[in-house]
């Protein structure tokens, strides 16, 4: 008989929590009251696999849940109404020819008053502003677990260290302001974003900070930090694959590169956690034969991302290369 052990208490609360999601009830609260617990435990990776396994709808259900759990605190404090740490990120455009280092310096003091006035953020609410803007190659180094240990540090006041050590160079020309509400009234970032208010914002940055791109018509309303980390891995993680599957079919025999087909692997369905691989097939090898390269997986989040953008991203960089046979192949599951 195989040996079978229960699931530990926190992994049956979060079983619960999920079938009463799937019945139509469950208490949003204690979810994320679960969810912080996983990531508190260092247990994030539990979390990512679960959302590889579930449907669409749940997927994205639960994403949202854990990037809330892992971007809001509720404080303690002497008044019956509820306050809470909220972290979050606004996404900003950088100039085409950066030079290097990277500075993207900006003042926190300036900022934070940019923000408490543009955002109408509620009176009493503390703004706190990182001094650095971040690059999605910086970004995609975190993880849910760091986000949630450095906004608990800012809410109790302790010594705050910056969120990340050092600047990486940017993939997308994209970078990140983050910023902590502490005080707030609500758990969720303020959605006012009037077009004079966000060319505002947009004036204050650059003139802070001219690596910035002055393209106010770019920039969307803020959201929790976990969103721009999951996108900054998502831009970070696909370049790197197209990166190394165009070196490795560079580097073939001419004979073997210009018959070779590149597959491209994807799950079938939006708002999953999953793997993004690919292989160099030679039609005139054996089927038993198998690639002559498959990449390591990828894992992106794909909520809100066409199935087909991993695809075009790698057509793109092996077109350059002159290669011209791809197939995309959908992996699909019962469920999905």
């Amino acid at each position: 008989m195989l040996a079978w052990s229960r699931p530990d208490p926190l992994t049956r609360d979060l079983i619960h929590l999920i079938n009463a999601r799937r019945h139509d009830h469950g208490d949003n609260e204690d979810a994320i009251d679960t969810l912080q617990a996983f990531l508190e435990q260092g247990r994030e990776h539990d979390l990512l696999t679960v959302l590889a396994a579930l449907d669409e709808e749940m997927a994205e259900w639960l994403f949202d849940l854990v990037a809330e759990a892992s971007c809001t605190l509720l404080l303690d404090g002497p008044d019956e109404k509820p306050s809470y740490a909220v972290m979050g990120a606004l996404g900003l455009p950088l100039q085409a020819n950066l030079t290097a280092p990277l500075k993207l310096k900006i003042d926190p003091v300036k900022t934070a008053e940019l923000l408490h006035r543009y955002l109408c953020i509620p009176t009493g609410t503390i703004v706190r502003v990182e001094p650095r803007l971040l690059t999605d190659a910086t970004l995609e180094m975190l993880t849910l677990q760091a986000i949630h240990e450095h906004l608990t540090t800012v809410a109790e006041s302790r010594r705050v260290q910056p969120v990340a050590a050092r600047l990486l160079p940017p993939v997308e020309n994209t970078a990140f302001l983050l910023f902590e509400l502490i005080g707030s009234p609500d758990p969720a970032l303020p959605h006012s974003w009037e077009p004079q208010y966000r060319r505002a914002i947009v004036d204050g940055l650059v003139e802070q900070c001219p690596e910035l791109a002055h393209a106010p018509d770019t920039i969307e309303t803020p959201v929790y930090a976990a969103y721009a980390m999951f996108d900054a891995q998502n831009a970070v993680r696909l370049h790197r694959l197209a990166d190394e599957t165009a070196a490795v079919w560079r580097e073939l025999d001419p004979l073997v590169r210009s018959r070779t087909i590149v597959h491209l692997h994807t799950q079938c369905g939006n708002g999953v956690y999953m793997p993004v691989w690919t292989d160099l097939f030679d039609p005139e090898l054996p089927d038993d034969q198998g690639p002559v390269w498959t990449s390591p997986d990828v894992w992106v989040f794909t909520a809100d991302l066409p199935i087909e953008w991993p695809g075009e991203m790698l057509t793109n960089r092996l077109l350059a290369e002159g290669c011209t046979r791809f197939e995309n192949h959908i992996v699909e599951t019962p469920d999905n």
